[in-house]
């Protein structure tokens, strides 16, 4: 394209383009008629006219903004242009903005994605419905488009472009592109203008996008402009074409064709393109979706003929015509195939399965994406995924695809080190089986409603067990292999699609379970791969996978987080409830406890360690264990519950986890893959189980969104623990459940002071037909002896938790509840029924063995059955098949009556009987070590066989012991005597010790018992079940196990309890034959639960039975619950009940006897004691008494000789001057009282302000412009007060002195210096110390810089930047000036022998240098050019300077307390920092006196000659100076007093007085300066009245003197004109005489305000409290006391000041007469009638006075879209361009650049520089795009938060939600008050450096 301008290319004729573009313009219309018509308008209008279109396909870039309605939305992809919605009516719909990030097009008309209600009326706007395409367009339909598209030739060929067309050019460029990328990039460069053509002809109307369509759909014309023709150069250019063009097909590999596929064309090639559309679409593949092909295409859209796939006609008719699916499915599968690498699952000798590669950049990238979303895109259609699951074939292809993604990822548990390397592949493999596996998987599922599509559910099923058949045997697992218990693989997706189906065929569609199951030896198999998912799940928790870093942990949190969890761990569990369900449930059990590695730590022998498991995680994943198991009892999430009970728990569980907001309950509740079944009652379900708390904000600055919180009836009834376990991601998340429902309990008074309070786990809800209830694998006998020894190691091991007794009680509970529900349903449960291995002898219950423990399964049987004692070393016989015996080494399927199938085992061994000898005992009592005859106890000198593992020695209290036991009991007893004494051992750890083992210990061979304790972890348990066995043997009676005397007692072992031994007697157990240990226990299930009872209650026999209790609450400790299940026990089995209390009497029986017995002795020991504690008080009393009168007498003498000299001492202690005020230092932390010679300072913030001149004159806050008249209005109306004084400066400064109008006013309002301090003290060394400590620490990304002085206070870390020295003078009463006569006549001349003496003040260096540093610090906190106002700094414009520190600095605060000093009980006020202003005020006033040249008029100061101050107040008070001879006379071109401010004049008089002066001077001074600001209001009042409004005012009203005395001096100038007449007529009907004296009363405020806080500071008292804003003015008069001078509320007293009313009128007499206001009034007056005969406007402009507002933000529009429609596109001021991130300034509303260099200045960025010019680096804006509001402050900048939230009260931050945004008043007034106290700093915490590029 840059070569069509040059070359051979310039000389050929280019007629192609005009002979295109023309036809285009006027060709279309044929009748003269028309022609006229194009004439009178733009040819591209004239085609636009003939726009039909029903739709408005706009299509957009990325980054445009767009919206999307799901109430008006069919497909969940709709997006509409904001012209299109915004027209539209969305009020009230569910509807976001978003930001596109990729492109797209409005969807506005087109039906098939949008309702009809949403769609607008597209095209009629813009044609008439009579007007239609002229017939003479029809021969021009085939020529627009390949003409335009023939100017693309190449300019080498030398092709005339009048014989060549466009489209065949662009292809040209691209076929000779594919060589390389540049290639491509460039081909794309050449051919972009051309494309631009395409697209602006494509804009053009309905009209032209019909042509351009039939010309891309053609396959004529493709034909004929692809094909040679008769021109020679036209023959080499298409040949050359076709040629590469070839070579670009072939470049594109086809995969691999499935078997059975070779009839599919397209599977099997080549490519063959029969349009330009074709063509079009393949270069837009091959060049990887370029933007202008993209674009080009879009386009088309709203033509009927050009679709795309969301239209489910033609998705249809490309799966049926063109094998859609067949080629998604097959292009995924041979995607996938070649990244796939050997599985490394299980044994990898027998493994031939191949998995994916995920950490291939196909994985990695998600290169699978776009077909994977096509296809989810067309199974949203329901005839196209019944064709899918109705074609066998296509299922297996896509089971076969989805294998590769079966056990992909495996993990291998790290052993010995920590990982190197952390793989991050678990990303891509989660991803792809979430998008690739589950999104499909959903989507069928979503058409699978009812019993009418079960078939194809069937199909599915069928496919899916045939595919998991043929895993299991490529990856070699058969049935007796385990697998490796250190790999695992979360990603199982046949059995995830296995589960889901089944469960959608059941629950929707009415199969009968037993018509989806397998057979149980593959439902075997399929529950061991999820089984051991989860406990590696639980190992991970736990921390056993520790080594293999942080990625492990991601993986198992990302399988439970809420996207993942219903495609994953929720079918997990729906599987294994299946299994649970119909499995045997001691086979179920055992294989789960074996899975978790548990069956070692639940041995009974105190020797037994876990050889899998360390002894830091047994308890832990003990607890996993039950908690799994809990789990899989309660869950109902597919089992029980509909969408509307499962959408309330989830949202329960989420709420009890932290109170969310709207958004993060939708994002966190689990979903379906886009499915939306979860949010269809979201709404409902969340008014009913939360409430809602509006936004709420702290003083700090910590704003609060709008969060939902449960209600109290959910902490009550709803929340379940187990469930919260289950969806919580961190371990702590469940924690911080627990927290806020016990401080629920603790508020609402239900938590009980006796314990903690136990999780509230729930009892779960029946499960529905047709399904098993899960909880029938614990109500079987085999885990009913687990709980007895989990509860028997609760009551006697310290390392069990309360957690875990907590979960033992509670699948204790729900095995009662369960089989109390079977006994009512069927009346008896299942008769004892005994496995036909049970050994013959009653006693014999083998340790590990549980399913020998007990003859039933009934709970309430075994629950009262004791268990006497445990064999620890059972050696079982083993026997052989012909003896009838089951042989558990295979497994096989039996038929039952009826056909159920079952599981049986064959050859189930007994156990082997107890040998001869002697046994190990463990009794519960301290017992005798017994040994056999001839054998020698084992002492410390006697060596052992075994010493590798001793056991611990016991402490003195410990109840259990190991004791070796003879056959007989006379043996024992002589035995007995000839030791020492036995041996105590305590409680074990379980895990602590490691047992020994001997030869007749556990066996570990292969036909070892199915439930024997076994130490390897290769198999499952596989037990006979007892509903399908018979027992061979009647049951009866359990006996007692504990072995007998031989007169039936018990064993003198345990019937004598010798002393105890010491313990370094012995170090280890006698040498024993390990075959002949066992264990006392002598405890069923009720006995340990009621020892439990009152071991937790901490009281004997503490349980008292209740079994008519009923109760429901969930609420209690563990006595409560215990007491609870005891309770039911007894309820429901009327023999368990005699049992309870049987047990209760023998248990505590004997020990109340022994407690009786003793009872009087421990009271007489009471007794005893307490005497001698009385006694022993008694003397220490004595003692006391005794040393109190001696010290009394000692001091007696000493009294009387201090009492001689006490007069003496207290006169001199009067003479002694008060002691110094004593200051705490921070940092060394010493209180003492600054000095000069080493001083304390503040800890201050200096830094610029202008938040004084944003006051405007217009009393109603302006608001931020949203529209083009809005912004003109604002610039017009916005008048400030800084404009208001920069004018007033330039006035001055043309008629006046420059040294004179220097000293008239201050300059502090833009760019002022304010300084703040948090109130805390530090020693200026001290300070130096810690500056250079700060330095020494380089943090890189520290926000502090230190080099300029800023630090934290040590002591509240808000910044600081600068020390402030305190004066030694600041609370020392010596340094008071008093005014030595009480007579006021006298103060006048008093204040001039005070300013005629001025001196500055003398310190030490260092105070002096400190101040001086001070100075400057304040002089570089704020920017040069607001430190003068001229370039020429002079000792006047310092002194002003100066001045307007302390000016600011009043005025702030002032700003602060509400611009008033009234205090009104519906007022919110801004807290006041602590004030520094007296430091300051010494600080100010030592420099002023320096600038001054202190009482030296030679120093030649402001003034020159006689010293300005004095002359200045010789001018206020009419006095002459001393010193001075005649009236004071203003000097040529001297501001008059009347035009200097009064304030300044104040401030003046204070900072060249002593600092300390007293209450009387500082009345005269305000006094004096009052009277000329009263007089000064009255001549402005005067100013702004007409002629007639003058004539009113000066002849009554309360002012009338004062007013006619500057009437009558200043008429006879040119003061009063005519130039507010107008404005004064119109105002005459509702103007009063009142209205002067209320303009003269609030001018007079502005001063009394400022002098009132002035002296409260001086005088260290608090400001006057005033409640009604009317008594404001007379309240300062009096607490001021210039009440009885110049009052302007008192009438009277004015009048007889300005000697106009008799002294008999006076209201309050005046003693005494300040000067004579009259006269002072004239003179003052008359000054400025000379200056308004030299220039009227300029004296008129001075004293024109402006009732400025409180400074305030621009205000916001309620909805954030009208400021967003109007800025997000709206172009900067400056460079003209559109901002990526447009700002707007809430300060003055400008629009600016954020961080782009466009409008850089100097190489600052307009943002900062803006807050330069606008807020003296301060600046908050508003940011349009994001929504969030950044403030700039000095070189920081920082995200202060959002002040639009959503109607849930959210931000939405970056608008990433897009959710309507509405104002929120109170973050915007906590954003404006930040700024007005100027606590950004301290307030926001996350600040960076913004480096000037913002």
């Amino acid at each position: 394209m840059r070569k069509l301008g040059s070359g051979s290319c310039r000389d050929k004729p280019r007629s192609g383009l005009p002979g295109f573009i023309v036809p285009i313009g006027c060709s279309g219309v044929g009748d003269p008629a028309a022609r006229r018509r194009m004439r009178r308008g733009s040819r591209a209008g004239a085609v636009r006219r003939y726009d039909n279109a029903t739709t408005c396909g706009l299509v957009w870039t990325a980054n445009f903004v767009a919206y999307r309605c799901r109430t008006c939305g069919i497909s969940p992809c709709m997006s509409l242009c904001a012209q299109c919605f915004q027209e539209g009516n969305h009020e009230g719909h569910d509807f976001n903005m978003f930001r596109s990030q990729a492109g797209g097009a409005c969807d506005c008309g087109n039906s098939a994605v949008m309702k009809e209600s949403g769609n607008l009326p597209h095209g009629l706007s813009h044609s008439s419905p009579h007007l239609s395409s002229p017939s003479s367009m029809s021969p021009f339909c085939f020529l627009p488009l390949p003409l335009a598209l023939s100017f693309l030739s190449s300019p080498t060929l030398a092709v005339p472009p009048t014989h060549s067309l466009l489209l065949t050019h662009v292809f040209f460029f691209f076929a000779n592109s594919c060589a390389s990328l540049d290639k491509v990039l460039e081909a794309m460069e050449e051919s972009s203008l051309y494309l631009d053509l395409l697209q602006d002809l494509s804009r053009l109307g309905a009209a032209m996008r019909k042509i351009m369509t039939k010309s891309l759909c053609n396959p004529n014309v493709y034909t004929d402009l692809t094909q040679p023709s008769s021109n020679s150069m036209n023959n080499e250019y298409l040949k050359q074409n076709k040629t590469w063009y070839e070579e670009a097909l072939n470049s594109i590999p086809f995969g691999e064709v499935p078997p059975g596929y070779q009839d599919i064309p397209t599977l099997n090639g080549p490519l063959v393109h029969k349009t330009f559309l074709d063509e079009i679409v393949f270069w837009t593949v091959k060049f990887e979706f370029p933007q202008k092909l993209v674009c080009l295409l879009l386009n088309m859209l709203p033509d009927t003929e050009y679709e795309l796939f969301s239209d489910q006609d033609l998705a249809y008719r490309m799966t049926d015509s063109f094998h859609l699916l067949h080629v998604m499915i097959v292009s995924l599968k041979n995607m996938m195939k070649s990244i796939c690498v050997p599985s490394t699952l299980h044994d990898k000798l027998r493994n031939t399965h191949r998995v994916v590669n995920c950490g291939d950049h196909v994985m990695k990238n998600h290169c699978y994406w776009p077909l994977v979303s096509d296809l989810n895109n067309v199974l949203s259609h329901k005839p196209i995924a019944v064709k899918f699951m109705s074609d066998q074939r296509l299922i297996q292809e896509w089971f076969s695809f989805l294998s590769m993604f079966q056990g992909m990822n495996v993990n291998v548990r790290e052993l010995t080190q920590h990982i190197e390397f952390e793989p991050q592949t678990y990303y891509a493999a989660f991803s792809a089986e979430l998008e690739a596996s589950a999104s499909p998987m959903w989507a069928l599922v979503s058409h699978l409603r009812d019993s009418e599509t079960r078939h194809y559910t069937f199909s599915v099923l069928k496919q899916c067990l045939h595919a998991l058949n043929n895993w299991f045997n490529a990856v070699g697992f058969a049935h007796s292999d385990m697998g490796d218990p250190y790999q695992v693989s979360f990603h199982l997706p046949l059995h995830r699609y296995y589960s889901v189906f089944m469960c959608q065929a059941v629950r929707a569609q009415g199969a009968r379970l037993e018509e989806v199951l397998p057979p149980q030896d593959l439902l075997h198999l399929i529950m061991v791969h999820p089984l051991r998912l989860q406990a590696a799940f639980y190992e991970i928790l736990s921390g056993i996978w520790v080594r293999n870093g942080l990625q492990i942990k991601g993986q198992a949190m990302t399988y439970i987080q809420c996207h993942f969890c219903n495609s994953m761990v929720d079918a997990d569990l729906y599987l294994l409830q299946i299994c649970a369900g119909e499995l045997p449930p001691d086979n179920f059990i055992m294989t789960v406890l074996d899975r978790f590695h548990v069956l070692e730590s639940l041995s009974m022998s105190p020797r037994a360690s876990n050889s899998f498991l360390d002894s830091e995680h047994e308890m832990t994943i003990i607890e996993s264990c039950l908690t799994f198991l809990a789990t899989l009892m309660t869950v109902r999430t597919n089992i029980g519950l509909t969408e509307s009970e499962l959408a309330q728990l989830e949202m329960v569980t989420l709420l009890c986890m932290g109170d969310k907001t709207h958004s993060q309950l939708m994002e966190y509740m689990p979903e379906k893959c886009g499915s939306a079944a979860q949010s269809r009652d979201f709404e409902t379900v969340l008014s009913r189980v939360s409430s809602y708390r509006a936004p709420n904000f702290e003083a700090s600055g910590t704003m609060q969104q709008g969060m939902y919180i449960p209600k109290d009836e959910v902490w009550e009834n709803l929340y379940d623990p187990i469930y919260v376990l289950l969806r919580a991601v961190q371990r702590r998340d469940f924690q911080a459940s627990l927290d806020r429902f016990k401080l629920y309990c603790k508020q609402s008074g239900n938590m009980s002071n006796s314990g903690s309070l136990w999780p509230p786990f729930r009892l779960p809800s029946p499960v529905t037909s047709p399904y098993t209830d899960p909880q029938r694998v614990i109500a079987c006998r085999s885990f009913h002896a687990v709980l007895l020894v989990l509860l028997y190691k609760a009551l006697n091991e310290t390392s069990s938790t309360d957690h875990l007794l907590a979960l033992t009680v509670y699948l204790l509970e729900l095995t009662v509840e369960y089989q109390a529900k079977h006994h009512s349903q069927s009346g008896e449960l299942v008769a004892a029924q005994f496995y036909e291995n049970v050994t013959e002898e009653v006693d014999d219950r083998p340790d590990g063995q549980f399913c020998k423990w007990f003859l039933t399964d009934d709970i309430f049987t075994n629950a009262n059955t004791v268990v006497s004692r445990v064999d620890l070393n059972p050696t079982p016989s083993i026997s052989s098949s012909s003896d009838g015996e089951l042989d558990g080494s295979d497994l096989e399927m039996d038929e039952l009556e009826g056909g159920e199938p079952r599981l049986a085992l064959h050859g189930a061994p007994r156990p082997r009987p107890l040998p001869s000898g002697s046994e190990l005992v463990l009794y519960q009592e301290a017992a005798s070590a017994v040994v056999p005859t001839g054998e020698t106890p084992t002492t410390p000198d006697t060596p052992t066989q075994d010493h590798l593992s001793p056991l611990a020695l016991p402490p003195p209290t410990t109840g259990n012991m190991l004791v070796p036991v003879t056959q007989s009991g006379s043996p024992g007893v002589a035995a007995q005597a000839s030791l020492p004494a036995p041996v105590q051992f305590p409680p074990l750890l379980a895990g602590t010790e490691v047992g020994r083992r001997g030869g007749g210990g556990r066996s570990s061979s292969s036909s070892s018992p199915s439930c024997s304790n076994r130490r390897h972890h290769g198999r499952s348990y596989v037990v006979p079940h007892p509903l399908h066995l018979r027992s061979r043997r009647p049951a009866g009676p359990a006996k007692a196990l504990l072995p007998a005397g031989g007169d039936g007692s018990m064993p003198p072992s345990v019937q004598t309890s010798p002393p105890t031994p010491e313990l370094s007697h012995f170090s280890s157990l006698p040498q024993l034959d390990s075959g002949d240990e066992y264990i006392a226990v002598e405890e069923s299930i009720i006995s340990l639960l009621i020892k439990l009872h009152s071991k937790l209650t901490g009281k004997p026999n503490s349980y008292r039975p209740n079994f008519d209790e009923s109760s429901d609450s969930r609420i209690g400790d563990g006595p409560f619950f215990i007491a609870k299940l005891l309770n039911k026990i007894g309820r429901y089995e009327p023999s368990a009940r005699q049992g309870i209390l049987d047990t209760i009497s023998r248990i505590y029986c004997k020990r109340e006897e022994d407690s009786s017995a003793s009872s009087e002795e421990e009271a007489r020991a009471r007794e005893e004691k307490r005497k001698r504690a009385k006694e022993r008080q008694k003397r220490v009393m004595a003692e006391f008494a005794f040393r109190q009168r001696q010290f009394m007498e000692q001091n007696k003498a000493e009294a009387a000789e201090a009492e001689a000299s006490g007069n003496d001492a207290m006169e001199v202690e009067e003479e002694q001057p008060e002691r110094h005020k004593e200051y705490d230092c921070v940092i060394c932390n010493q209180s003492i009282p600054s000095t000069p010679e080493r001083p304390v300072g503040l800890v201050v913030l200096l830094q610029a302000t202008s938040v004084l001149g944003h006051r405007t004159s217009q009393q109603k806050p302006f608001s931020v412009p949203t529209s083009d008249s809005e912004r003109t209005r604002l610039k017009q109306r916005r008048f400030t007060l800084g404009q208001f004084m920069e004018e007033r400066a330039d006035t001055l400064n043309r008629y006046f002195d420059y040294n004179s109008w220097l000293v008239s006013m201050n300059n502090g309002w833009e760019g002022g210096v304010h300084v703040q301090t948090c109130g805390h003290h530090l020693h200026l060394d001290c300070h130096q110390s810690y500056l250079l400590a700060l330095r020494s620490q380089h943090r890189p990304n520290s926000t502090l810089n230190v080099d300029k002085g800023e630090y934290w206070c040590p002591l509240c870390r808000q910044l600081g930047n600068a020390v402030l020295p305190i004066s030694p003078e600041i609370g020392d009463l010596s340094a008071l000036v008093k005014h030595p006569s009480t007579c006021d006549s006298d103060l006048v001349e008093e204040v001039d022998r005070l300013l005629h003496d001025l001196t500055v003040p003398t310190f030490s260096s260092t105070l002096t240098n400190a101040m001086a540093r001070m100075m400057e610090d304040m002089t570089i906190a704020t920017y040069a050019k607001y430190r003068n106002v001229s370039s020429n700094p002079s000792t006047p414009s310092l002194f002003m300077f100066v001045s307007s520190i302390l000016r600011t600095n009043l005025e702030v605060e002032l700003v602060q307390r509400g611009g008033m000093l009234v205090y009104q009980a519906e007022d919110v006020k801004m807290d006041v920092k602590r004030s520094c202003l007296m430091p300051l005020l010494h600080v100010l006033g030592f420099h002023s006196k320096i600038l001054s040249g202190g009482g030296d008029s030679s120093v030649g100061g402001v003034g020159g000659g006689l010293h300005w101050i004095r002359q200045t107040w010789a001018s206020i008070t009419q006095r002459p100076v001393t010193g001075s001879e005649g009236a004071v006379t203003l000097r040529e071109r001297e501001v008059p007093i009347l035009l200097r401010d009064p304030v300044t004049l104040l401030l003046q008089l204070i900072l060249l007085l002593p600092s300390r002066i007293d209450q009387g001077y500082l009345k005269c001074v305000v006094g004096s300066v009052y009277r000329v600001a009263v007089v000064r209001a009255a001549v402005s009042a005067l100013r702004s009245l007409n002629e007639s409004q003058r004539e009113q005012a000066t002849t009554g009203g309360p002012l009338a003197p004062l007013l006619a005395l500057a009437h009558n001096t200043l008429r006879d100038s040119p003061f009063f004109c005519d130039d507010q007449v107008l404005l004064a007529d119109q105002a005459q009907e509702s103007w009063t005489v009142n209205d002067v004296t209320c303009q003269v009363r609030e001018t007079c405020l502005q001063f009394l305000r400022v002098a009132a806080l002035l002296k409260a500071h001086l005088m260290e008292e608090n400001a006057p409290i005033i409640a009604d804003p009317l008594a404001e003015c007379g309240t300062l008069e009096q607490y001021l006391g210039v009440w009885d001078s110049c009052s302007v509320v008192n009438s009277a007293i004015m009048g007889n000041m300005c000697g106009t009313y008799r002294a008999s009128e006076v209201s309050s007499p005046v003693e005494t007469r300040l000067g004579d206001l009259a006269c002072g009034a004239r003179v003052w007056c008359s000054e400025v009638a000379t200056f308004a005969s030299q220039a009227q406007v300029a004296a008129s402009a001075l004293l024109t006075t402006i009732n400025f507002a409180q400074p305030r933000l621009l205000r916001l529009p309620h909805s954030y879209d009208a400021i967003f429609q109007y800025y997000h596109r709206r172009q900067c001021s400056q460079c003209n361009s559109v901002p990526k991130d447009p700002s707007v300034c809430l300060l003055c509303g400008t629009i600016v650049c954020l961080r782009e260099p466009c409008c850089k200045q100097q190489e600052v960025c307009e943002c900062v520089q803006h807050a330069i010019d606008c807020g003296a680096g301060t600046a908050i804006f508003l940011v349009i795009n994001s929504s969030t509001v950044i403030v700039i402050r000095g070189p920081r900048v920082c995200l202060w938060g959002c002040v639009h939230l959503d109607s849930f009260g959210e931000e939405d931050r970056d608008l990433k939600r897009g959710k309507p945004l509405y104002l929120s008043e109170d973050r915007y007034r906590l954003l404006e008050q930040q700024w007005l106290s100027h606590a950004f700093d301290h307030t926001n915490k996350r600040w960076i450096w913004h480096r000037d590029i913002l």
